[in-house]
C-alpha cells in the first residue's frame, strides 16, 4: 500500500510539472525570440519588405502588414496577457475592438501626418505594456501597492494607441512621403495587421482555452504571467540600451538605401531624431557617377527620401550637408537585384510558435481527464 500511494503521489507530481512545463514553453520561445538579436530585428522591416511596400500590389502591402503582426514578440505578448482572463467571446471581441480601434488610429493619423520618433523609445514604452499586463494579471495592483488596478478596457485602448504608434514607425521607414497611394497602402497595412492579429487571437484562444479546464491552472496563469513581467522588463533594458547606443553613434544625418538593377530608392535619417523630418526635408543630394565622373543633383521629400535611376553597372557616391552642416556620405552599387526568395523554403518563427501553442491542447485534454 505504501509503494502504491508513493506512485500516486509520483505521477500526481508528474501530472503538475508537465501542466506547468508545455504551456509555458510558448512563453519561454516568445521570450527567447525577444532577447535573441537574430530573432529581435526579425521584427523589423526587411529590405524584401520594403520592396513589396514600394512596388508590389495591395495584396503584397496587406501580406506585409500581416507578416509584421504576426513576427511582432512585443505586440503578441501583450495581446497574450490581455486574453488570458477572457473565457466569454462578448469579453474577447470587446477588449480586441478596444485594442484594434486604439492602433489604427495611430496607425493611420502618424503616418500620414509624418509622425515618428526613436523606434527604439516607441518599442520601449511596448515593453512596458507588456509587464504591465503581466503585472495586471496577477493581482499586482491589489497585493503590492493596495489599490485596484485602472479600468482595463480603457488601458487597452490606451496600449493599442502605443502599438499603433510602434507600427506606425515601421510603416513609415518603408513607404514615400508623397506616395500617391500612400493613404491607401496604410488602410492595406492595417487590414493585414488586422488579419494577421485575428490568426494570433485565434491560436492563442485555443490554447489558453485547453488549459484553462486543468486543475493546475491557478499555477500555470502564474508562472506565465510572471514570464510576461520578466519579458518586458527584459524588452525594456534591451531597446533602451539599443537607444543609448544609438545616440553615442550618431553625430552626424546617415544614408539608409535599397538599391534594384537600375533604381534607388533611399532616405536619410537626421543625426538628431528628436527635432523630426524637418531636419532632412528638402535637403539637396549629390550624386556622382564614379564610372563616368558626372554629377547630378536631386532632393528629399518632407520626411528625406529620395529615388533616383541609374546605370546598372555603375557605382555612385552620395553626399549631402545638413542644415546645420552635417555630412552624410554613402556609396551605392548597381547592378544586383533585391533577392525575391522564390526557390528558398523558409519557414518563419512565429510559425513554430503556432504550432507549439496548438500541440499543446493535447496534453491539457490528456491532463483534464
Amino acid at each position: 500500500m505504501a509503494t502504491l500511494s508513493k506512485m500516486t503521489r509520483t505521477r500526481q507530481i508528474r501530472k503538475v510539472l508537465t501542466a506547468l512545463t508545455q504551456p509555458c514553453l510558448a512563453c519561454l520561445l516568445l521570450l527567447a525570440a525577444a532577447l535573441l538579436p537574430s530573432w529581435v530585428f526579425a521584427h523589423d522591416m526587411t529590405e524584401i519588405a520594403r520592396e513589396r511596400m514600394a512596388e508590389g500590389g495591395f495584396l503584397n502591402v496587406m501580406w506585409t502588414g500581416a507578416e509584421h503582426m504576426l513576427s511582432g514578440y512585443d505586440h503578441l505578448l501583450f495581446l497574450l496577457g490581455v486574453m488570458f482572463f477572457l473565457t466569454r467571446l462578448r469579453d474577447i471581441f470587446l477588449f480586441v475592438t478596444a485594442f484594434t480601434l486604439g492602433h489604427t488610429v495611430t496607425l493611420i493619423f502618424a503616418t500620414f501626418a509624418g509622425i515618428t520618433a526613436n523606434h527604439y523609445l516607441i518599442d520601449a514604452v511596448i515593453a512596458v505594456t507588456v509587464a504591465y499586463k503581466g503585472f495586471e494579471n496577477l493581482n499586482g495592483f491589489k497585493r503590492w501597492l493596495g489599490f485596484n488596478a485602472p479600468n482595463l478596457l480603457v488601458m487597452v485602448f490606451i496600449f493599442g494607441l502605443i502599438h499603433g504608434f510602434g507600427l506606425s514607425a515601421r510603416l513609415q521607414a518603408v513607404t514615400l512621403a508623397d506616395d500617391p497611394d500612400l493613404l491607401g497602402k496604410i488602410l492595406i497595412f492595417n487590414l493585414g495587421v488586422e488579419v494577421g492579429q485575428i490568426i494570433a487571437l485565434m491560436i492563442m484562444a485555443v490554447a489558453i482555452r485547453s488549459w484553462q479546464q486543468v486543475k493546475a491552472w491557478p499555477l500555470i496563469s502564474k508562472a506565465c504571467n510572471t514570464a510576461l513581467v520578466i519579458a518586458g522588463a527584459g524588452l525594456l533594458i534591451f531597446q533602451l540600451n539599443g537607444y543609448i547606443n544609438d545616440v553615442q553613434q550618431r553625430s552626424a544625418p546617415t544614408f539608409e538605401v535599397f538599391t534594384d538593377i537600375d533604381q534607388v530608392m533611399g532616405r536619410l535619417i537626421a543625426a538628431d531624431e528628436s527635432a523630426g523630418n524637418a531636419a532632412v526635408a528638402d535637403l539637396e543630394i549629390q550624386v556622382f557617377n564614379l564610372n563616368n565622373q558626372r554629377t547630378e543633383f536631386l532632393r528629399t521629400d518632407s520626411q528625406g527620401w529620395f529615388a533616383f535611376s541609374g546605370d546598372s553597372a555603375a557605382r555612385y557616391q552620395l553626399s549631402t550637408t545638413d542644415n546645420d552642416g552635417r555630412q552624410a556620405q554613402t556609396e551605392v552599387i548597381m547592378g544586383s537585384a533585391a533577392p525575391s526568395h522564390d526557390d528558398e523554403l523558409h519557414i518563419p518563427f512565429y510559425v513554430y510558435i503556432a504550432l507549439l501553442m496548438l500541440l499543446s491542447a493535447i496534453p491539457a485534454r490528456r491532463l483534464r481527464h
